[in-house]
């Protein structure tokens, strides 16, 4: 099949960078792989995620380039229904639908995808799933809409997301051939809620390794973007309190972003500059890993992180807040605790009980070997390609 993969950009540092390009990777063994980026401010890095040579990746801002008055009127009125909703209902969807999709980027990607002759195109995100919704009767393609995070992250949390968009989920998602989601959680919500039927597909694990931690290093783990989501805010709250019982064990995080100064404003705050030490992102976490005895998972929502898969297959027991994202990947006390939203004072507590237990540690971390296995790239790849015959036949 010739497949093509929409995304705003492949490689630049994120999750759902990554996951595209192991999949992909894998998709491209039996397919032909394209991968459309609508974001032109990159260079193209293929061993930023080991992007495999097979893997065409196109390079086309231009579809996503809208006229000027088109531009400064579609944001004076998104910004308005973000704020009030007043587009979001069922007597205003066609206004709705050209406030986030313009008719000229309608067509654009309509003549892309039809002239390139594509069998299969995957909206990667929730904006290329709607977009894609939209267009689905006029081009000559199979389309699979692909979520990248949690039912209440896109439509529940206020101004962010597809906040005000319900009616285009409504009436565009259904109009796929299949849609993705992470979780049976994030499934039940959309058919409970929306009346939308949507399929789990499960994120891979990024890499294998026979090396795992040996979970005697006195150290946490944490990585991820430093943005209001992943909650290293909290972290570091955590890590103050645990700290004054604790003078032994550390916390490294490895990350970058736009919140990085306030991280290291709190962390100066608090007095703990010898504690917490800050590495930039990496494409090799295993060396961390490997150095580490405990990841510590403080998000205030996710998609499915690859970060806890990853954590799984190098053996190291995670603890996470109550967040919807790790409930097929984190079982309480079976490979990691799950505390309390958004508990500062509990999270200390857990990270307390593990840091002073190998013996629970080591069971843990070989629950989270077992539990990785769930999640290997080839038995997702059959996944995926078990539903690309079904759209065949």
């Amino acid at each position: 099949m010739k497949i093509c993969f929409i995304t705003y950009s492949t490689f630049s540092v994120g999750g759902i960078e990554r996951v595209v390009s192991i999949i992909a990777n894998e998709l491209s063994k039996d397919n032909e792989i394209d991968i459309v980026c609508t974001c032109g401010d990159f260079e193209i890095n293929r061993k930023l995620y080991n992007l495999n040579e097979k893997v065409n990746v196109n390079i086309e801002k231009s579809l996503t380039q809208k006229g000027f008055i088109v531009k400064v009127l579609s944001k004076l009125l998104r910004e308005l229904n973000k704020k009030t909703g007043i587009l979001n209902n069922n007597k205003l969807i066609k206004i709705l639908e050209k406030v986030y999709y313009p008719n000229q980027i309608q067509e654009k990607f309509v003549d892309y995808i039809n002239l390139n002759k594509y069998d299969l195109v995957i909206g990667v995100a929730g904006t290329y799933s709607l977009l894609l919704g939209i267009i689905s009767d006029r081009i000559n393609a199979k389309t699979i809409g692909w979520q990248h995070n949690s039912y209440e992250a896109y439509l529940k949390t206020k101004e962010r997301y597809f906040w005000n968009q319900d009616e285009l989920f409504n009436k565009y998602i259904p109009m796929l051939n299949r849609y993705f989601v992470l979780t049976e959680h994030d499934r039940k919500m959309f058919l409970e809620e929306n009346n939308i039927d949507s399929i789990v597909m499960h994120n891979p694990t990024s890499f294998n390794s026979k090396d795992k931690s040996k979970l005697l290093k006195k150290q946490f783990l944490a990585a991820g973007r430093f943005n209001y989501q992943k909650g290293f805010d909290l972290l570091i709250e955590s890590f103050y309190k645990f700290s004054k019982e604790n003078n032994d064990w550390n916390l490294v995080i490895v990350g970058e972003g736009e919140e990085k100064d306030n991280i290291e404003h709190l962390i100066n705050r608090y007095g703990l500059n010898h504690r917490i030490k800050i590495e930039p992102f990496t494409n090799d976490i295993r060396k961390y890993f490997l150095n580490s005895s405990i990841l510590l998972l403080p998000s205030r929502w996710e998609g499915m992180p690859m970060i806890v898969l990853e954590s799984l297959v190098m053996g190291v027991p995670i603890v996470s807040y109550d967040i919807t994202a790790v409930e097929s990947s984190i079982r309480h006390n079976y490979n990691g605790l799950i505390i309390e939203k958004y508990n500062v004072k509990k999270f200390a507590d857990a990270m307390h009980y593990l840091s002073n237990s190998l013996l629970e540690r080591k069971k843990m971390g070989d629950n989270a070997v077992i539990k990785s296995m769930e999640f290997n790239i080839e038995k997702i790849g059959k996944e995926w390609n078990a539903i690309f015959d079904e759209l065949n036949e």
